[in-house]
């Protein structure tokens, strides 16, 4: 079995380096640090507890991975912190964010030095490496979300076919035929953000289930989106949508609801708004609107929850998965249409000269 003089001498550094790699106790270089982890990964190596505090000894201590990108959506971000920081001290740990882009590698520093008992994942993309790699890190994981290939993690997540459904379904029984899909920041698609790319396409999928129209809107680069464009492209419709489906930020919804303020349009009498996937209790928005949000509070409750059972009390987590069937949250943002205002819409041609443009789900 490869021991740490090993590590240091297949990175060609020395055996304090290798300690403080995986400790954190001392500054390394991002280059000398990843010769150390790719030693560490090519040889298997674990650190012995002989040199740590004793394996079978809890450090009280949950890593908590979250990658910083420059696009972030704050309040989701922060939410999920949060709401895991605040669960784990109910539980007795304290956490310990890890925020860097090398994700694996920081995992694996703190797992294989013994820093931490678990390992809590957030901000889920379809092929996630850090998911994938979960039987590397000798702890035990929970992920919030729900990869396309899950490894030895447990996975917790709310049920976003089933809340494709109920968006559409909701809207269906309101009398809505004919709605416009406010997109989500353009570069979450990009990335294959879980959530979000699965959302947009089971609710696609579902209004074509009942004949409905959906169009959508322009790209939204980071919350730089032409609301007035999307606004005054909506109303030249003859007819026009008579209902919103958001999947965007509350910056780029306020900036939709105060266009339609400024043209004389009222929420929910001329059009309605149903917001899906997001999380406004904590962001200010313009008026209140009926939400189908995520559970951050209940869905790191179960994660840290899943995982203390298994720091404490041994259980195997590794297959473990649970979904939570989602909720419509009344707002009075989402009216019910008669007949005659419900009929289909007549695509203005050609897209290109407009913000919305029709989906094929």
């Amino acid at each position: 079995m490869a021991g740490i003089k090993d590590v240091a001498r297949a990175a060609g550094v020395s055996v304090s380096t290798v300690s403080y790699v995986l400790s954190g106790k001392r500054a390394i270089s991002e280059k000398t640090a990843s010769k150390v982890m790719e030693a560490i990964r090519e040889l298997k190596y674990t650190p012995d507890a002989s040199a740590q505090k004793m394996r079978g000894r809890r450090n009280q201590i949950l890593a908590v991975s979250e990658p910083i990108r420059g696009d972030i959506n704050e309040a989701k971000y922060n939410a999920y912190f949060l709401h895991t920081a605040w669960q784990a001290k109910n539980a007795g740990y304290d956490v310990l964010l890890l925020t860097g882009e090398d994700a694996v590698d920081d995992i694996q520093r703190v797992t294989r030095s013994n820093m931490v008992d678990g390992v809590v994942l957030l901000d889920i993309v379809e092929d996630d490496d850090r998911v994938m790699q979960a039987d590397s890190y000798g702890k035990p994981c929970v992920a919030i979300g729900y990869p396309t290939h899950r490894g030895d993690c447990a996975c917790v997540d709310v049920d976003f076919d089933a809340a494709a459904a109920l968006a559409m379904d909701y809207l269906y029984e309101h009398g809505h035929r004919t709605v416009a899909l406010l997109r989500d920041n353009e570069r979450d698609y990009a990335r294959r953000s879980g959530y979000v790319v699965t959302l947009r396409q089971r609710m696609l999928d579902r209004a074509a289930e009942l004949g409905m129209r959906v169009v959508e809107s322009g790209r939204n680069e980071a919350d730089r989106f032409d609301a007035a464009a999307f606004v005054r492209d909506l109303m030249a419709m003859d007819p026009r949508p008579t209902a919103i489906v958001n999947q965007a930020s509350a910056t780029v919804l306020n900036m939709v609801m105060q266009e339609l303020v400024e043209r004389g349009m009222d929420i929910p009498s001329d059009i309605s708004v149903l917001s899906v996937g997001t999380f406004f209790e904590n962001d200010l928005v313009v008026r209140p609107v009926t939400e189908i949000p995520l559970m951050p509070r209940l869905l790191c409750s179960k994660a840290v929850g899943l995982l203390v059972s298994a720091v404490e009390g041994g259980a195997d987590i590794a297959d473990a998965s649970e979904f939570v069937l989602p909720q419509v949250q009344e707002h009075g943002s989402v009216l019910t249409v008669g007949p005659a205002d419900s009929v289909g819409l007549a695509v203005p041609s050609p897209y290109s000269k407009t913000s919305l443009v029709e989906s094929v789900a």
